[in-house]
């Protein structure tokens, strides 16, 4: 809800919630949401695909994450399993998947850690990622008073996260900014 003062509250499931200050931070949602306060926001869906496997498959399992720059996959393990990605698409807001769009994923990575990848199981994935055409996120002041920006970070969410959360409370705080959002403002 929206006032000629700025966001009043939001409404949800669990009643209104109302604040001095808000930050939109839905990632693919947000520009279908700051429509509703005649805004727009050049964030897009992209598709990304994974897949996470037993790492007791393997002969050798990685300890750290990292980046075959070569064939374009990534992985991370995660405790007894290691999680996959290289595929992406702009396909709109649709995480249908099948196997076989993880053909091409799995090729690259059996050759690089072995054969028995997925032996005992694969769990197949996809989300969607807030890009800009930038690729860089969006993190600034709206033009709606008391509504703070904090969305558009694609495949880096988890890696920016800490420092454009930090960013929106000094704003909202009305400190400097320890870091420029110099590339990341609203309608630049």
């Amino acid at each position: 809800m929206k006032d000629r003062h700025g966001v009043k509250a939001v409404h949800t499931k669990s009643g209104d919630i109302s604040a001095d200050a808000f930050v939109l931070c839905l990632g693919v949602f947000s520009p279908l949401l700051v429509e509703k306060l005649g805004m727009s926001l050049p964030v897009y869906p992209v598709k990304g695909y994974s897949v996470t496997v037993a790492a007791d498959d393997l002969p050798i399992s990685p300890t750290l994450g990292g980046v075959d720059e070569e064939n374009l996959l990534a992985y991370c393990p995660m405790d007894k399993r290691l999680r996959l990605t290289a595929t992406a698409e702009i396909s709109g807001y649709s995480t249908n998947h099948k196997p076989s769009d993880f053909s091409v994923m799995l090729t690259k990575a059996r050759e690089l850690f072995g054969d028995r990848l997925g032996a005992s199981a694969i769990d197949y994935w996809a989300g969607l990622r807030p890009m800009t055409p930038t690729g860089l996120p969006i993190i600034d002041r709206a033009p709606v008073d008391n509504l703070f920006i904090n969305t558009g970070h694609g495949h880096m969410g988890w890696t920016m996260s800490n420092g454009c959360a930090r960013m929106v409370a000094d704003m909202i705080g009305q400190k400097p900014l320890a870091h420029s959002n110099e590339g990341m403002r609203y309608g630049k």
